[in-house]
């Protein structure tokens, strides 16, 4: 009896050690060593790729970044490839060069698998040197078709179009199990977060102010394009908005007035969305919206 009960405890024990370390068992890198270098005026994007790359064909593993400003071409994009953590120590920044496309993703995480943007980075995008004047598609953090996203602590400001953007990608029609926390947005264009198709979406303790340039100019946007995406299970927690041109929260989900997808949104704490909440959800959508304690969209399936 002991026998046989030593022999499923061990197994068990070794896959337990295994899952709460195998993070800590993947290579680390410093993207110095690959040449990237802050506070050099020259553009870091091919270097920063260059550690992804290398820790990619190792299976993953963390990329550390020294304090300083790291220049980035975001019509190139700095491309995550599967098990990769972006670790900044506090004062690092990646700045977007002057472009004048109508969009760019400075971060692209598309089509991947369990990705960490840890530390209290400062992501700016070039609204500010943009070189031309159409456009709104210049986002932070491109979030599409990916799963297991963990994103903390990281300020995203000045970007032309988004902060953060979480919808579907050609080969996926969503994102899933995303982490978002104690992220600041400030002074993009068009928005904080948009959020256009996910399932199980956690934001906690999101602040964005001063959203303004290009509508909807609203905090966090959900707006799905098309009727066959999704919102299920996102819940949105401690949400801080100030001096947005448009709503601190916005509801624009009418392409789903089609949908079979059954939605599953919450939102908990609102007294800090300073500039108003908007619902924009016609009669004909399934599922349940709850804001506070309130429910403004509950049917069954």
């Amino acid at each position: 009896m002991l026998a046989i009960l030593i022999t499923i405890l061990i197994p068990s024990i070794i896959y337990i050690y295994w899952t709460n370390n195998i993070k800590t068992a993947l290579p680390s890198v410093f993207v110095e060593d690959f040449k990237a270098v802050p506070n050099d005026r020259i553009d870091d994007t091919d270097q920063i790729q260059e550690a992804i790359n290398h820790l990619n064909k190792h299976g993953g593993g963390v990329i550390k970044f020294q304090k300083g400003i790291y220049l980035i071409d975001a019509l190139k994009s700095i491309e995550l490839k599967d098990n990769i953590t972006l670790e900044f120590k506090k004062g690092s920044i990646l700045k977007a060069l002057p472009n004048s496309a109508e969009g760019y993703e400075m971060l692209s995480i598309h089509d991947v698998k369990n990705i960490e943007i840890l530390g209290a980075v400062k992501i700016i995008g070039e609204r500010n040197e943009h070189l031309g004047v159409t456009g709104e598609w210049g986002i932070g953090i491109s979030i599409k078709g990916s799963t297991g996203v963990h994103i903390e602590k990281s300020t995203i400001t000045n970007c032309w179009g988004d902060g953060i953007y979480i919808g579907r990608s050609n080969k996926k029609k969503y994102s899933k199990n995303i982490t978002i926390e104690n992220v600041k947005f400030h002074n993009n264009r068009r928005q904080g977060i948009s959020i256009i198709s996910v399932i199980n979406l956690k934001a906690t303790n999101i602040t964005v102010n001063n959203t303004n340039g290009t509508k909807p100019e609203s905090g966090i946007d959900l707006e799905p394009n098309r009727p066959d995406e999704f919102l299920q299970n996102v819940e949105i927690v401690n949400l801080y908005t100030k001096n947005n041109q448009g709503y601190g929260l916005l509801f624009a989900i009418g392409r789903l007035s089609e949908s079979e997808n059954y939605i599953n949104i919450k939102v908990t704490n609102t007294k800090n969305i300073k500039d108003n909440i908007g619902i924009f959800v016609p009669n004909r959508i399934k599922g349940k919206i709850k804001i506070g304690d309130e429910y403004i969209l509950n049917t069954s399936r």
